[in-house]
């Protein structure tokens, strides 16, 4: 939470605004049924909560458009969000929990890129070479040679529409370990950006990734949030053919 408030400058009262733990905590406390209800509130007829035109229909009848939520209309017509790239100078800080036994390292850095952009295949390739899977760079180092984490990954997200892509870093481990897993994952990064990848490993690792998002694809759950985020963004598969052809023809460069 601490890292998306330094990293995402939302003013308060924005939809992406990310609010503290105290002003969660106030909001829950204030919210009313009334709210709830207010929330949902049509000015065409709205089913009951528990309508026993849900609960009592049988499995087949339980389909989009039928039953109790038929007749709700959402009051607002919708207008997407966008997403906004803030440049961010480095922050540390700590949040100390001195009764838990594990610690958590969570750092971030914003990205001024759409996943059009020329170097999206290239950065994702890295991203899975350094932190994806467990045989990448960071994890290999902070969790197998050293036996520091028993959790370490990167991961990297961009957006179809806007410039705003992250970059994380995440590990968890015990917390004496701190200095030493900072360490680790410092000098990978750092080795990575001054000497780059070595061609078997991009090689073997291009090949990983492109298996890894084949077999995605035949996961029911992963397709369907794909179908669903595709509709959204107004692409068909011809986008994931096109961006893994780009993967695929990646190489190293020294």
């Amino acid at each position: 939470m601490r890292l998306a408030r330094h990293l995402h400058l939302y003013p308060k009262g924005h939809p992406l605004y990310t609010p503290s733990i105290e002003e969660r905590i106030e909001k829950l406390r204030a919210a009313r049924l009334g709210d709830a209800e207010a929330a949902t509130a049509t000015s065409s007829a709205r089913p009951a909560p528990t309508s026993p035109q849900w609960a009592n229909s049988t499995p087949a009848k339980r389909r989009p458009g039928r039953g109790a939520l038929r007749a709700w209309r959402t009051p607002l017509p919708f207008e997407r969000v966008p997403a906004r790239y803030f440049d961010r100078p480095a922050f540390e800080n700590a949040f100390v929990t001195p009764d838990k036994a594990n610690a958590v390292l969570r750092a971030g850095l914003n990205v001024r890129m759409r996943d059009d952009h020329p170097d999206y295949p290239a950065v994702t390739l890295a991203n899975y070479l350094l932190g994806g899977p467990s045989t990448a760079r960071v994890p290999v180092r902070v969790r197998e040679k050293e036996g520091l984490s028993y959790s370490t990954y990167t991961t990297f997200s961009s957006s179809p529409f806007d410039e705003s892509a992250e970059f994380r870093v995440a590990s968890i481990f015990a917390p004496q370990n701190r200095d030493r897993v900072e360490r680790a994952i410092r000098e990978e990064l750092e080795r990575a950006v001054r000497a780059g990848f070595a061609a078997g490993e991009v090689e073997a690792g291009r090949k990983s990734l492109l298996e890894a998002r084949r077999m995605a694809r035949t996961q029911d759950r992963a397709l369907v949030g794909r179908l669903g985020s595709y509709l959204f963004a107004k692409r068909t598969f011809a986008w994931d053919i096109e961006f893994e052809s780009k993967i695929a023809a990646l190489t190293a460069v020294r």
